[in-house]
């Protein structure tokens, strides 16, 4: 046996605690999240952890990260005393994030169903077996020689009870397959809606701190995470005529970071890091072959490492000494200048809030306003008989609302989707609240058509339209009923509107509209005519 020399043995003692000393170096850190603030895309994620410092230089690893934070944006400060050397991010692809106990279960339930059914399916089969097997003994029966008919009606009597028992066998092994292959099907959707978040690489920071002294230490993190989000959306609820309307502001957020957000406190923000916050620059624009140069990066700068030639030595402190170094706020050298570029609005959850991983928008209740709101119908009725009710709101533009859709109740019942388009200068905003049954309009043409004689080349046709209005609610409405009259498209053709019975007229482009007022129960009479004079060869359509 070849043993080892001095020499050997000496240098693997001296370097035994240099192994010690690096493996002791990097101490593994858990982290838990404590905020949340979520951007229409992208989050910024903090947590907190609490450990105890050596003394002397340290290499802190905090584990458990997501995968796709963004490096530039981590912040590590904290209370303790300590002094950040540098801040670095790297990616552990050993550490894989923890498989959800919902897959395991879920798989395993899938299984026990497969099973169940092979056996089903096993015993379905031998009821095939048996009915073939059955076939083929009664016609070799049938071909011998000697039965009686007797005997031969006995036969036919067994073999078909032996069907009919056989068939409903086969049926009920038919019914469990159906039964087990059902409840499978869901379960594997289920499954296949949670393995879409596959065990991916978590991310890790690795934090060189420096102490005088060993102290019990408090770290924060944040950084930017861009896998998640917020979608604004609503829920119009108006009791009815003359009521404020109920206005819900509600978020569907997403999260698909790879960390679950447990009982987080939880807030919005209407801003978007990732579009910038730099106004583009309007250049001279000049008309000849633009010819690129390639610029350098002189601006990148190599983080300093502090050195150290080992371990500090140990000092005595007081109770008292140690508490002031808990409530220091820790020394970092890393600067960071935050420029805000756009005025953003910040919704934050009171109550603490859990939105998992899994890439499902879950729904938030944000805030709920009550907007002060005139009622009225609209009714068109060359198109529709059903008058239309609008709420017309102002004063929402201090709410702090963005663009998004929104679900509309009226009087307890879900009329419908609409969406606020609150990016255009308007004071006003019109919401629709649907069809009103209570209010009819009715539009028949009027008999006494005037049809002159053909004067030349040239024929004229007079055409007039009775509306009748019906106001069936219990209260008075305002109504605006609109029509038309054709406009001419040519100078052969001549137009002229002859009654206009109080409408409002658009010249341009030939639009009628009455504003009336109708009380409960009232009925209101409304027409127009218009004439059409056109060549006698010129087919026009004139309704």
């Amino acid at each position: 046996m070849n043993r080892p020399s001095t020499y050997a043995l000496g240098a693997l003692s001296l370097l035994l605690p240099l192994l010690v000393r690096s493996a002791e170096g990097e101490r593994p850190i858990s982290s838990r999240i404590t905020e949340a603030k979520v951007f229409l895309s992208g989050a910024q994620v903090a947590r907190s952890a609490s450990t105890t410092v050596p003394v002397g230089s340290s290499t802190l690893i905090f584990t458990g990260l997501a995968e796709a934070l963004d490096p530039q944006s981590i912040q590590v400060t904290g209370k303790g005393g300590y002094s950040v050397l540098s801040v670095n991010h790297r990616i552990n692809y050993l550490t894989e994030s923890p498989k959800k106990k919902e897959i395991a279960d879920l798989q395993e339930r899938i299984k026990a169903l497969e099973h169940d059914w092979n056996i089903e399916n096993g015993v379905q089969q031998v009821w095939v077996n048996e009915e073939q097997l059955l076939l083929k003994n009664s016609a070799i029966g049938g071909q011998q020689n000697g039965l009686t008919a007797a005997q031969l009606q006995a036969v036919n009597d067994y073999v078909r009870e032996r069907m009919k028992a056989m068939k409903a066998g086969w049926l009920a092994q038919e019914e469990k397959k159906r039964s087990i292959g059902e409840e499978a099907d869901k379960l594997r959707q289920q499954l296949a809606q949670l393995q879409a978040q596959a065990p991916r690489p978590t991310g890790e920071i690795v934090v060189e701190i420096t102490s005088a002294v060993e102290v019990a230490a408090t770290f924060s993190l944040s950084y930017f995470v861009p896998s998640a989000g917020w979608t604004p959306a609503y829920d119009l609820r108006a009791k009815g005529v003359g009521q404020p309307i109920d206005l819900l502001m509600k978020a569907q957020v997403t999260n698909n970071t790879g960390e679950d957000w447990n009982k987080v406190e939880l807030s919005l923000s209407s801003g978007n890091p990732t579009l910038g916050g730099v106004m583009p620059t309007l250049n001279p624009w000049t008309l000849y072959m633009h010819r690129p140069m390639r610029l350098e990066n002189s601006s990148s700068r190599v983080p300093r490492k502090a050195t150290s030639d080992g371990a500090a030595p140990a000092v005595a402190y007081s109770e008292m000494a140690l508490k002031e170094y808990e409530d220091m706020d820790a020394n970092t050298i890393v600067t960071n200048t935050v420029a805000y570029r756009t005025t953003t609005s910040e919704f934050i959850i009171e109550t603490p809030f859990t939105i998992p991983s899994d890439g499902v928008p879950h729904t938030v209740g944000v805030k709920n306003h009550s907007i002060a709101a005139t009622f009225k119908h609209y009714a068109t009725p060359k198109l529709e008989k059903d008058a239309f009710l609008y709420a017309r709101t102002t004063g929402w533009e201090g709410l702090n609302l963005l663009p998004g859709e929104a679900n509309v109740f009226f009087e307890g019942t879900f009329v419908g989707q609409s969406f606020l388009d609150l990016d255009q200068p308007r004071d006003t905003m019109d919401i629709s609240l649907g069809r009103d049954k209570g209010v009819v309009v009715e539009r028949v043409k009027r008999k006494a058509s005037n049809e002159k004689a053909v004067i030349g080349g040239s024929r004229t046709v007079t055409i007039g339209w009775d509306l009748t209005v019906r106001n069936t609610k219990g209260t008075g409405v305002d109504l605006e009923v609109r029509d038309q009259h054709p406009m001419s498209p040519q100078s052969e053709i001549e137009v002229k509107l002859t009654e206009k019975g109080d409408a409002v007229v658009n010249e341009n482009n030939g639009m009628l509209t009455w504003n009336i007022s109708l009380a409960s129960k009232e009925t209101r009479k409304l027409g127009f005519a218009y004439t059409v004079k056109h060549p006698k060869d010129m087919p026009v359509v004139l309704e």
